[in-house]
């Protein structure tokens, strides 16, 4: 077996205990909402985003339009621009198809330890793009056991199951709560959304939020560099 492929496997046990039980959910909670396995896959397949595999979930439950949906959610994962810009200067020698392979499979946890491998000078394409890959393949095989999951459960609010959605936005919301922008840009969106739902901007209420609290976040923590 190829070193770098065994690197990419070794470094993988952290990505996968955090991708299972979220993907799981993922699963379940398409399910609980009567969403078809079909479509389910579907997003963990071309989506692979979890925040935003979640907001197209309660999107699609409370009949939000695609288009609605498909704006939410790049808002929402805007950041992979950011993360993805932060690295690309260190794989200025990768192929082009390594690169567009690393970048279609980045997430939030794969970013943080590419980052810590690449600051330390170790720049192997198959070793990332090997963690990237398990990653992905169990993230769609969660979801779809979550799913499958969910068929055997009859009556999901003897579980709790009516709460989990909330409570899992919340659980995707606070660790990223670390600065002021972040907790800025939360609240801001936050505020806006039930301002807009209440102003009577249905599905609307969500992505305007989205974009006022990311936008918001964003000028403070432009503001805040360019003072430094």
């Amino acid at each position: 077996m190829n070193s770098s492929f065994r690197r990419g496997v070794r470094r993988s046990p952290p990505i996968l205990l955090g991708y299972a039980p979220v993907g799981m959910a993922y699963g379940l909670l398409a399910q609980q909402t009567g969403i078809e396995i079909g479509p389910t896959l579907g997003l963990s397949l071309f989506v692979f985003a979890g925040a935003s595999q979640f907001v197209a979930v309660s999107m699609l439950h409370s009949g939000s339009g695609v288009l609605v949906i498909i704006g939410t959610a790049f808002v929402v994962n805007f950041r992979h621009f950011l993360m993805s810009a932060a690295i690309a200067p260190r794989l200025a020698k990768w192929k082009i198809w390594q690169r567009l392979a690393l970048g279609g499979m980045l997430t939030d946890e794969s970013f943080a330890l590419h980052s810590l491998y690449f600051a330390q000078g170790d720049l192997d394409p198959t070793a990332a793009i090997t963690l990237n890959s398990i990653g992905y393949v169990v993230w769609v095989m969660s979801s779809a056991v979550g799913h499958r999951l969910g068929v055997l459960i009859e009556n999901p609010k003897a579980w709790g199951l009516d709460f989990a959605l909330p409570a899992m936005f919340v659980g995707l919301l606070l660790p990223s709560c670390r600065d002021k922008p972040a907790v800025t840009a939360a609240l801001t969106g936050g505020a806006a959304s039930v301002i807009l739902s209440l102003l009577g901007a249905g599905s609307w209420a969500a992505f305007l939020g989205a974009l006022a609290g990311a936008t918001v976040g964003t000028v403070i923590s432009v503001t805040g560099e360019a003072e430094a």
